[in-house]
């Protein structure tokens, strides 16, 4: 038996729409795109080859959950030089992407029966 979350669920409205916009550039129209945050370029060279570095050296492994801590360090450096704000690696969490980021803040603060007031569109 499937969880009552998982029974309620819908399909993903911005991943519907992916899949509405690549039919649409399959039969040759010309379509800009502001449903995803997919950029519409190939990730650049250099990183391509640090990542493939990265591989190469095993860096395949699970990372801690927050993410790399050299990482939460450098967008500490980041924060502080260009916003002038200062936070510690512990204070910043690293996600997948948006949808990851905000299901794990809401359920972190929101409890059955809370409301949840979401504007649209989103």
């Amino acid at each position: 038996m499937l969880s009552k979350r998982i029974r309620n669920m819908t399909p993903s409205s911005t991943v519907a729409l992916t899949g509405k916009v690549g039919e649409l550039k399959r039969q040759g129209v010309d379509i800009i795109s502001f449903n995803t945050g997919e950029p519409d370029f190939n990730t650049p060279e250099n990183i391509n080859k640090e990542a493939i570095k990265a591989i190469n050296q095993g860096f395949t492994k699970y990372t801690a959950v927050a993410g790399i801590l050299e990482l939460r360090e450098a967008i500490c450096e980041k924060l502080m030089s260009d916003n002038g704000v200062k936070y510690k690696p512990s204070q910043i969490t690293v996600g997948t992407g948006a949808k990851q980021s905000l299901a794990n803040a809401i359920l972190t603060v929101c409890d059955d029966g809370d409301e949840i007031i979401v504007p649209t569109p989103c």
